[in-house]
């Protein structure tokens, strides 16, 4: 995990990431065709036909990280060292205890029995695994930053973005920020696409590159082009600085707070502006203090999406799925027959990402 002196380095790198995308664009070298897979839970890998070495390992810092190499390669620890040190200088959080690296030849990761015959690596999600490559694949391709696009995979999936997946949209900060659940409901995006036609607009994808771009930029490591996945998803200095935050201190649960409505026949309608900084699952649960005939709107853009009208204590709750819009509306008022004396209290608790 970041510590107070890797968080100022971190804070003065995302500062010159202006400079580093320009010549990104501009000057990164040509990066072979990379495409990784992101295993299925229908698919039955295996590395047990591979002899392997290794295991868990101490890195300098103290943190354990567990990693094979192929017999392909001579037992030497300290190689095992110097690439579980290459982990824990990446921005990480506890989720690297739980991640199991292989690294292995071309030619184990292609076996149809580990990755994918044209992948150069892949991404277990059920068991946190990498299957990845020990040496450099092509010009402009490094074992390096193939090895952090899958760590970005395993981010991911250890990541809460509720109701999406982590996986397929990205974390939450990053994600809202992006654009995604918009992007994709516009059909301009295909969260958790592996096929050769919509893989380079898959935001998971676009997730796990942009936290290479975070870490290349961090470590000072060569600059490998954007080159799998759309152009319109790469990062600028806020997408990575919100990439970090998630990963450093992620989002882990709605904010909940209480509105008070005071109804009467002399003030019979109260509005509330609810604003909703990230994408994710809006709720309204209202009560009321009286036995009024109330009903409580959730209004986005104007337009209502979904009303709880009810007479006695509580109504039913309001859900909706916050995609790109910013704020909401809810508005609380009494409804049928008001007379003088008709008068209640609602309490709405409202839940927003």
């Amino acid at each position: 995990m970041l510590g107070g002196v890797s968080r100022i380095l971190l804070v003065a790198v995302l500062a010159a990431c202006l400079t580093f995308f320009a010549s990104t664009a501009s000057a990164a070298p040509e990066r072979a065709v990379f495409r990784d897979a992101i295993l299925s839970p229908s698919a039955a890998r295996t590395t047990q036909a591979i002899a392997e070495w290794g295991g868990p390992t101490v890195a300098t810092d103290g943190e354990t990280v567990t990693i094979y190499l192929s017999d392909s390669y001579p037992v030497d620890p300290s190689v095992q060292k110097q690439w579980a040190d290459f982990m824990t200088s990446l921005v990480h959080g506890p989720e690297l205890q739980t991640v199991t690296i292989h690294l292995l030849t071309l030619a184990e990761v292609q076996r149809p029995s580990v990755c994918d015959v044209n992948a150069y690596a892949c991404y277990d999600p059920r068991t946190g695994t990498i299957y990845a490559l020990a040496t450099d694949p092509a010009p402009g391709l490094s074992a390096k930053g193939v090895l952090i696009h899958e760590y970005g995979h395993h981010i991911a999936a250890n990541r809460a973005n509720p109701p999406f997946s982590s996986e397929n949209y990205g974390t939450k900060r990053w994600a809202t920020y992006e654009n995604i659940c918009a992007r994709a409901q516009a059909g301009s995006l295909f969260p958790g696409a592996e096929d050769q036609q919509h893989y380079m607009l898959n935001p998971g994808e676009a997730f796990a590159e942009s936290y290479r771009v975070l870490n290349e930029a961090n470590l000072g490591l060569p600059e490998e082009s954007w080159s799998i996945v759309t152009k319109s998803l790469f990062p600028d200095a806020t997408a990575l600085s919100l990439l970090g935050e998630d990963v450093t201190t992620p989002w882990t649960a709605d904010t909940v707070k209480t509105l008070a409505a005071k109804l009467t026949a002399k003030a019979p309608t109260k509005t509330f502006v609810v604003a909703t900084p990230l994408d994710g699952k809006m709720t309204v649960k209202p009560v009321q203090s009286g036995n009024a005939t109330v009903s409580v709107s959730l209004l986005s853009k104007a337009k209502s999406v979904g009303t709880s009208a009810f007479s006695h204590a509580s109504g039913r709750s309001l859900s909706w799925t916050v995609c790109g819009v910013r704020r909401f509306t809810v508005r609380a008022k009494l409804a049928g027959k008001v007379t003088k004396k008709t008068k209640t209290t609602v309490s709405l608790t409202v839940s927003t990402p």
